[in-house]
């Protein structure tokens, strides 16, 4: 008879627990397709354990500040936490629908959660170039907090994404020790999108970079509306979005001319910052860590990249965007900062630029991040932490950028 009632007491408990649980699941499942309805992917009316799955990956991959603990998982709480935030956000955006500033950044939550932190002026979304279907032509301006110097210098972020996808958006979570930093010292910042392969339109690798030097002309066409100096610009770029970066800073501002051209478009990038970014396409050798690593991807991606386009040859793309074919002893410096086990971006091209500036001029500084992979994380399998947190190399960006502004 005891081991009966046991047995039931024990189904019971198991019962009541597994009961509890799918509750818990259920009432995520419904925050889920009230506030961010698009994850319905199927448009069953139900969110379904892969669709949840999903958006726990892309709030991860967005916001990593929500998880917490660092465990690389959103947990039950810290995803009622988002849904907390995710409210009241879309409670301050009702009560101010007719602010033309609100309905911007409605697009756009996460940055218009940071900015409101920051308490800074900002505009969201400006059409920098004609936009095409990717509708991506587009970057935001965020004014100094404090009026330091007369026309305030301008630091532009570059996004990453592997030129198949990012978003200008990573700046608010990237780059919000920067932005804090940078606006509290009278510098503005921007920060831009640009076209991507993959998006349904015939790109040249070329063009990429073409609408960041675009975005830069028109920040440069329009300095006496945002109250910058043109003459006064840093470039920062992760990943794909680094060697963009470069390439902006070591051209002239007539080279990839595209659609922002003529008077006003002058402009000087007094530095540029690059992380785990790309230097060159056309030393392969230094692509072998990658190449050994993801061989199937490397392939289709040059396939992709490299293919001859608007009458240029692949070799021509190539010398186009590498940095080192634009590197001369009078360029503005650089500062590449890369982890020393990264697979994807090896840290032999960032090596190879400084060799090339060491041996050819220039000034380059290369800053090794120990025991990290591609963007600072730590090496698979090791138990080594990385040399610098993620917020030492924001405080690194803040530095250099402030001592070459001051240099000016």
């Amino acid at each position: 008879m005891k081991k009966t009632t046991g047995l039931t007491f024990l189904c019971l408990l198991v019962s009541l627990t597994f009961v509890a649980r799918t509750n818990a699941d259920d009432s995520i499942k419904q925050q889920i397709l009230k506030l961010f309805p698009q994850a319905d992917t199927d448009k069953d009316g139900v969110i379904s354990d892969a669709e949840e799955s999903t958006v726990r990956q892309q709030i991860l991959k967005r916001f990593s500040r929500a998880d917490k603990d660092g465990n690389s998982v959103l947990s039950d709480s810290e995803m009622k936490a988002i849904f907390r935030q995710a409210a009241k956000r879309g409670n301050r955006n009702t009560l101010s629908a007719g602010n033309s500033r609100t309905n911007n950044a409605k697009k756009n939550p996460g940055a218009e959660a940071i900015l409101n932190s920051l308490g800074v002026k900002n505009e969201l979304d400006i059409e920098y170039k004609k936009n095409t279907s990717q509708q991506r032509n587009k970057l935001d301006f965020i004014y100094p907090k404090k009026k330091v110097y007369e026309k305030a210098p301008l630091f532009i972020y570059i996004h990453g994404g592997g030129n198949t996808g990012g978003t200008k958006n990573a700046i608010y979570t990237k780059g919000d020790l920067i932005l804090k930093e940078l606006t509290d010292a009278g510098i503005a910042v921007a920060t831009i999108d640009y076209r991507v392969f993959g998006q349904g339109e015939e790109l040249g690798f070329h063009q990429l970079f073409q609408d960041c030097k675009d975005a830069i002309r028109f920040l440069a066409k329009n300095s006496e509306r945002f109250g910058t100096d043109p003459h006064k610009m840093v470039t920062w770029g992760t990943s794909a979005g680094g060697s963009k970066a470069l390439i902006c800073a070591l051209t002239a501002n007539d080279l990839l001319p595209g659609e922002v051209t003529g008077p006003g478009t002058e402009h000087t990038v007094i530095g540029a910052i690059s992380f785990y970014g790309v230097t060159t396409y056309l030393v392969p050798e230094l692509w072998n860590k990658r190449l050994e690593r993801f061989p199937a991807r490397s392939q289709s991606k040059g396939e992709m990249m490299f293919k001859p386009f608007d009458g240029l040859s692949s070799e021509e793309i190539k010398n186009l965007v590498s940095a080192d074919q634009h590197l001369k002893a009078d360029s503005p410096p650089i500062l590449l900062v890369h982890g020393d086990t990264d697979p994807t971006v090896p840290i032999e091209l960032s090596k190879h630029l400084d060799q090339k500036a060491k041996t050819s001029g220039g000034d380059v500084k290369l800053v090794e991040v120990t025991n990290a992979g591609h963007g600072f994380k730590p090496v698979k399998g090791s138990n080594a932490a990385p040399s610098m947190t993620w917020n030492e190399t924001q405080t690194l960006v803040i530095e250099q950028v402030i001592e070459w502004v001051k240099q000016k």
